[in-house]
């Protein structure tokens, strides 16, 4: 994280995240019984529950379960000009230096 710039947080409040291209956003529900809905949000809340981190949808996108559930995570990119050619995403700061950079706090 030597080079990384701090880019933006990622707010939390199902203890999961995704990564996926923003066209495919969806919107189903997780209701924790023993059938799944076939949607895509019960999928990965399946995904991440039982392996902590996997591909849902064929493919489409990846979910992770948090280290420590529901937070306010700070996202780096390694930058190569205004190319991004990686993104961490930190979920427990031990060990890792927190940068002072007051404008990416104030957009939360």
């Amino acid at each position: 994280m030597l080079n990384d710039t701090l880019v933006g947080y990622c707010g939390v409040d199902s203890g999961q995240i995704m990564l996926i291209d923003p066209c495919y956003v969806f919107k189903d529900h997780f209701d924790g019984g023993d059938t799944p809905t076939g949607g895509p949000y019960d999928e990965a809340c399946r995904v991440t529950l039982a392996e902590g981190a996997g591909q849902i949808q064929n493919g489409l996108a990846v979910v992770t379960s948090t280290y420590i559930g529901d937070g306010n995570y700070p996202v780096y990119a390694d930058m190569e000009g205004k190319r991004v050619k990686s993104v961490t995403i930190v979920f427990d700061d031990e060990g890792w230096e927190e940068e002072d950079d007051d404008d990416c706090e104030d957009e939360w």
